[in-house]
């Protein structure tokens, strides 16, 4: 499979609550690791989903202690989305994720 499509591959399965797993899988095989455009959109693609599971773990817990903290989880939940929509479009215009360690977007 062609680098390109493999991560958008990725993108889409972090797209899906239960196919974010295969996705994290996908972005620590993907192959051709002397590519920047690879090495680049693969960490971002880690980090989204390791920082991600940390804020919707953080949003879970201030959930149980907050009145109304069911709104909170919709924060985590947008973040993923943006993140996920910023790398599908620098995939699709051939170009490297832009701060790929920032934790925000």
């Amino acid at each position: 499979m062609q680098d390109k499509a493999r991560i958008q591959l990725t993108y889409g399965l972090y797209l899906g609550v239960v196919t974010a797993i295969f996705g994290l899988f996908l972005a620590y095989t993907q192959g051709n690791r002397e590519n920047a455009f690879v090495i680049s959109h693969r960490r971002f693609q880690i980090r989204t989903f390791w920082i991600g599971c940390l804020y919707l773990g953080l949003a879970a817990l201030l959930v149980r202690m907050l009145p109304g903290g069911m709104y909170l989880l919709i924060l985590p939940t947008a973040w993923w989305v943006i993140r996920c929509v910023k790398g599908i479009r620098d995939t699709v215009n051939n170009v490297l994720v832009q701060n790929e360690e920032t934790w925000l977007f």
